[in-house]
């Protein structure tokens, strides 16, 4: 059950590391759905130290919340997801450094709502630039949360154990994702009006 939850955790990690512009324009509630999935595991991780069953059920909460959010709030989509993505990427940040831990997890979830007002603000001005750097460094921290769950014992992927080098790593790949991402850009928006169109359909 423990590597399981792990895979699932780096799979989720990867999927919005890698592909988060592209399935916001191709998959809208896939994508808030696994921001929303994040969001509660990450949540979850901090109130009880540990990506287990009180993390998962938040993440299947998560998911479901911003799923549906993302057609009932249809107007307001993008203010969603600025301060969804805000949020998740405060909360990615604080585990990735291991903030999470200050003042028992308070400063963290303070963090996480200071970054979800902020993308809120961001979002309508520079949005496929805040996606692709909110998914990248979010994908990388789950990626490597995912990872220590299953390896609890290597301090190289363990946050609070293993001083710089965890996030040093998180940094790589949040930039491998970042790149990733900027290089097919142009290709991925062009989905955008297929997406609409589905959309107008409904």
């Amino acid at each position: 059950m423990s590597a399981s939850i792990g895979l699932l955790t780096i799979l989720t990690g990867l999927a919005i590391m890698g592909f988060g512009l592209f399935m916001f324009y191709a998959w809208l509630p896939v994508f808030y759905a696994l921001v929303g999935f994040d969001v509660g595991m990450l949540l979850g991780r901090a109130l009880t130290g540990d990506v287990g069953t009180t993390a998962i059920v938040l993440g299947i909460a998560g998911a479901f919340i911003l799923g549906v959010a993302s057609y009932v709030l249809e107007p307001n989509r993008r203010v969603l997801l600025g301060v969804s993505g805000g949020i998740l990427f405060g909360l990615s940040v604080s585990s990735a450094f291991g903030l999470d831990v200050w003042l028992g997890g308070f400063f963290g979830r303070i963090f996480a709502l200071v970054c979800g007002a902020i993308g809120s603000l961001l979002m309508p001005r520079f949005f496929d630039i805040f996606v692709i750097a909110a998914s990248a460094v979010s994908g990388a921290a789950m990626v490597l949360i995912g990872a220590n769950h299953i390896l609890p014992g290597i301090q190289l992927i363990d946050p609070p154990a293993g001083g710089a080098l965890p996030s040093l790593i998180t940094i790589i790949l949040a930039a491998a994702g970042i790149g990733w991402q900027r290089h097919n850009i142009a290709k991925w928006v062009q989905v955008l009006p297929l997406a609409t169109a589905f959309q107008s359909l409904q």
